[in-house]
């Protein structure tokens, strides 16, 4: 379910994020290190009750330092927002990718941005309504 979860969100973002790296936290393909990307990670699915479930999801964005501005990083991240600033449009585009899972909603929970290990990164950690089924 968690998997289903992470490719359900990596659509709404990339749809969102053309020419941006985005890709599950589970895919076990090689990415570049150079690049800028997105990493969605579903890290805990809680059932609720009969088919609905309550997943956070995080959502880390990667700029290399040395390679990009910040003002690329600045651009990215607000694009990232904005992808997940309206849950009708995200289920229009979750629904089909994520197996036999729904989307019902979401609110973001936090969002922070800091610089580490040369790279500037942005996190937003949302909880999603999930209907399985």
């Amino acid at each position: 379910m968690n998997t289903d979860i992470e490719m359900g969100f990596v659509a709404v973002i990339r749809a969102a994020m053309p020419g941006v790296h985005v890709r599950e936290a589970t895919s076990s393909k090689p990415h570049p290190a150079d690049a800028q990307m997105v990493i969605v990670q579903c890290s805990e699915c809680e059932h609720v009750v009969g088919p609905l479930y309550k997943a956070t999801v995080k959502v880390f964005l990667g700029t290399p330092a040395f390679d990009m501005g910040e003002a690329q990083h600045r651009e990215a991240s607000g694009m990232l927002a904005l992808s997940l600033l309206d849950p009708a449009a995200a289920a229009a585009v979750f629904d089909p990718v994520a197996g036999n899972l729904t989307l019902h909603g979401f609110h973001v929970r936090s969002q922070s941005e800091d610089i580490a290990d040369n790279t500037w990164r942005s996190t937003i950690e949302l909880v999603a309504g999930i209907r399985l089924g």
